[in-house]
C-alpha cells in the first residue's frame, strides 16, 4: 500500500509539473479552440461534411491557431494578423499601410475571395460577387497578394509563385477572423495596439504582475479566466445559440453586404473596446489630447481594477462567441455553393505546419513521463522486496501466539 501511494504521488507530481509547463506556454490555444467549438456548432450538416473533406478529417477546433504557427516560422506573414489605425476612438479608419498589402482585413477578404470565387451571390441587390471576385478592388492587387508571402514554398524559394491551396486558405480565413475579434489587433497605432500601455494586475493567487495591455488581453486574462472558471470553461457556453439573435442579424448583414461585412464587424469590435476601455471612467484619467485626437498616455502605468477586468472578461467571452458565429456564417455560404471533393491534395503547409501542431499536442502520460514512471516502478519493486524480506525475518524470529504461551508456562 505504501509503495502504491508513493508511485501515484510521483506520477501525479510529474504530470502536474508537465501540465503546468505546457499550459503556461499555450493558453492562447484555449481562445482559438473555444472559437472553433462555437463555429462548429453553427455549421450545417452538408457544409460540415465538405469542411471535413477539405481538412482531411480535422475540424475547426484543430486548426484555430494554425496561422500563428505559420507566422512563427515565416515572419513575413505576421503583419497579416494586425490592422492598426492612425486614428482614435472618434473615427475608425481601416487602411493597409504594409508595402505588400499584408494586413488583417485585407487578408481576410483575399482568402474568402479565393474560397468563394465560384460561389453564387448571397444577394443580387448587393452584388457580393464584387466581393467574391479575386480580381475585384476589395481583393489585394497582385502587388499586395497575401499568397505571395503566405506560402511556405515561396518563403523558402522566392522564385516559386504558387498560390496557397484551398485548405491553406480555409485555415488562414478561420485564424484571421478569430484574430480580428481580439480588439487590440485592429486598434490604434499610437499605443502600438496596446503593446506600449504598461499595466499591473492581480493574478489568481493575488500576486501583482507587470505586463502590457496587449499581452494581458491576448494571453494573460484568458489564462486567468480558464483557471478561474475551470469547471465551466469547457461546458456548453461555446455554442452559437448563446447569441442567437445577433447571429441572425449578422447573417442578414452578410446577405446584404457580402464580404465587405468584415469592415462593419471590425468597426463594431473597435467601438465596443473603446467604450469598455479607452472611454472607461477610470481610464479617461490616463488619456491625453494630441492634435484633436484622444490617446492613452503611454508614459503612465495602469493598474487594472476589478471592475475593469470584469468588463474585459465579459467582452472577451462575447467576442469568442461572435468570432465563431461569423466564421460559421461565411463557411456555410462557401460550402453551400462550392464542393471541394477534388481539392484534397495536401499542401506544403499541411506537411510543415501540422508537424508543428503535432509537436505541440500533449503526449500520452506514459510517453511524456516515461523515465519518471519507470523510476517509480523500479522504486515500487524495491520497496516491495524490502517489505517481503522484513516479513520473512519477522516470521523467523518472532514466535506465534501458541509458542509464546508455551514458553511462558515453562518459565513459570
Amino acid at each position: 500500500m505504501v509503495g502504491t501511494n508513493i508511485l501515484f504521488f510521483i506520477i501525479s507530481i510529474t504530470v502536474l509539473w508537465k501540465e503546468k509547463k505546457f499550459l503556461a506556454r499555450c493558453y492562447n490555444n484555449e481562445g482559438h479552440e473555444a472559437i472553433g467549438m462555437v463555429a462548429m456548432s453553427g455549421l450545417k450538416n452538408d457544409q460540415l461534411y465538405e469542411l471535413k473533406k477539405l481538412l482531411h478529417g480535422k475540424d475547426l477546433v484543430d486548426v484555430g491557431k494554425w496561422g500563428h504557427l505559420v507566422h512563427n516560422k515565416i515572419k513575413e506573414t505576421e503583419s497579416m494578423h494586425y490592422n492598426l489605425q492612425n486614428s482614435d476612438c472618434q473615427k475608425t479608419l481601416f487602411q493597409c499601410e504594409d508595402k505588400n498589402g499584408l494586413c488583417l482585413i485585407n487578408s481576410i477578404k483575399y482568402f474568402y475571395n479565393k474560397l468563394a470565387s465560384n460561389a453564387s451571390n448571397p444577394s443580387n441587390a448587393s452584388n457580393p460577387s464584387n466581393a467574391s471576385n479575386p480580381s475585384n478592388a476589395s481583393n489585394p492587387s497582385n502587388a499586395s497578394n497575401p499568397s505571395n508571402a503566405s506560402n511556405p514554398s515561396n518563403a523558402s524559394n522566392p522564385s516559386n509563385a504558387s498560390n496557397p491551396s484551398y485548405s491553406d486558405s480555409l485555415k488562414y480565413l478561420i485564424s484571421l477572423i478569430a484574430d480580428m475579434h481580439q480588439p487590440l489587433r485592429i486598434s490604434f497605432r499610437y499605443d502600438n495596439g496596446g503593446k506600449n500601455i504598461d499595466i499591473t494586475y492581480l493574478d489568481n493567487y493575488s500576486k501583482r504582475v507587470k505586463s502590457n495591455l496587449f499581452e494581458f488581453l491576448e494571453n494573460e486574462l484568458l489564462n486567468k479566466m480558464v483557471q478561474k472558471y475551470e469547471t465551466s470553461w469547457y461546458s456548453g457556453w461555446t455554442h452559437v445559440n448563446r447569441i442567437f439573435d445577433e447571429h441572425k442579424k449578422d447573417e442578414a448583414l452578410f446577405e446584404k453586404n457580402g464580404i465587405d461585412v468584415i469592415n462593419i464587424w471590425a468597426e463594431q469590435i473597435v467601438n465596443e473596446f473603446c467604450s469598455e476601455f479607452y472611454l472607461n471612467n477610470y481610464v479617461t484619467n490616463y488619456m491625453i489630447s494630441i492634435k484633436n485626437e484622444l490617446h492613452y498616455d503611454t508614459s503612465k502605468e495602469l493598474d487594472i481594477p476589478y471592475d475593469l477586468e470584469f468588463n474585459l472578461e465579459r467582452l472577451i467571452r462575447l467576442n469568442i462567441l461572435r468570432a465563431g458565429s461569423r466564421i460559421a456564417i461565411l463557411l456555410n455560404h462557401i460550402f453551400a455553393n462550392k464542393k471541394f471533393s477534388s481539392f484534397r491534395k495536401k499542401s506544403a503547409f499541411d506537411k510543415v505546419a501540422y508537424e508543428e501542431v503535432e509537436r505541440h499536442k500533449t503526449a500520452s502520460i506514459y510517453r511524456d513521463n516515461a523515465i519518471f514512471i519507470n523510476i517509480a516502478i523500479i522504486f515500487l519493486i524495491l520497496v516491495g522486496k524490502k517489505l517481503e524480506i522484513i516479513n520473512k525475518k519477522s516470521k523467523m524470529y518472532l514466535p506465534n501466539k501458541i509458542e509464546e504461551i508455551e514458553l511462558q508456562g515453562k518459565c513459570n
